[in-house]
């Protein structure tokens, strides 16, 4: 099993980071995942970093489940391990005339952190084309239906429990693909009309509020291009927080934190971070 020991934060984050974390560990299967687990009290699994602020204070082991990759097609049916990219699966299907996950190209994600979050754009979700997962229990897997995963906007069952997500299946539907290859190319075209993709970032910062859009509200008070360090309120999407140089989970925590106060100051709206903050 591969370790890294002073691993460098901005290879688990696609924020890019500054600083160390003491324990890197890539699990190549289930044994060895569950081995790990064995070994430390604190940890946090992560897929590929795309909605987390993980800080340099963080003491535990971080567990990068990219290694369990697998994936099979039945028909219209695709089994896919946590560690796959949404993004790749999005296009692969796309490529094989399977339609659902179409919203997802260009998602920079791990299908395990899909799930946990219920990722979703352009008005469809993970949990509007997911059937099943299998997770670990401790020590046992367990096979969860779509009924038992609680899916809420961008909130499942799993930020509430202990389970380990490991895959996860898909049920599509039959297009021809040429006209999913048109949807995904809108949809690319749209992300890089719209989305600050020429600085590492981890997508939408704060969910948006029943009623309200919280990149809207963020840039009518005004504070587009507001910075903590290197961390920058997006000049080109209100609701992105960028990593201009060489930011720190502790510039962005500041950033969001002022940004929360203003919005609730102006609008008394109280905004809620979508991204996972680690430390």
């Amino acid at each position: 099993m591969k370790v890294i020991n002073d691993a460098l934060i901005s290879d688990i984050t696609s924020y890019k980071l500054s600083g160390k974390i003491s324990k890197l560990v890539f699990p190549s299967s289930v044994s060895e995942l569950k081995d790990v687990l064995k070994s430390t009290d604190k940890y946090k699994i992560v897929g590929f970093g795309s909605n987390l602020i993980i800080s340099e204070s963080y003491d535990g082991v971080i567990i990068k489940l990219s290694e369990l990759n697998e994936i099979s097609f039945n028909k219209n049916i695709v089994c896919v391990g946590c560690g796959y990219s949404l993004s790749k699966l999005s296009m692969e299907c796309a490529k094989k005339g399977l339609s659902g996950l179409e919203f997802a190209c260009g998602i920079p994600g791990s299908i395990g952190g899909a799930v946990y979050m219920n990722a979703g754009a352009y008005g469809m979700s993970i949990s509007d084309v997911l059937s099943k997962v299998w997770v670990l229990d401790g020590t046992e897997i367990k096979e969860l239906g779509i009924n038992d995963l609680n899916f809420d906007y961008r909130n499942s069952v799993f930020k509430g429990k202990n389970y380990v997500i490991l895959k996860a299946e898909f049920v599509l539907n039959y297009k021809d693909s040429d006209l999913i290859l048109d949807d995904v190319k809108q949809i690319m075209n749209s992300r890089r009309e719209k989305q600050p993709l020429e600085f590492p970032s981890a997508g939408s910062v704060f969910r948006n509020p029943e009623g309200y859009s919280a990149g809207r509200l963020i840039e009518k008070a005004g504070i587009k291009g507001m910075r903590v360090g290197d961390a920058e309120v997006s000049l080109k999407h209100a609701n992105f927080i960028v990593n201009r140089g060489n930011a720190s989970a502790e510039d962005v925590i500041q950033l969001i934190s002022k940004v929360k106060k203003i919005v609730k100051d102006k609008f008394d709206v109280v905004l809620e971070e979508e991204q996972e903050i680690v430390r």
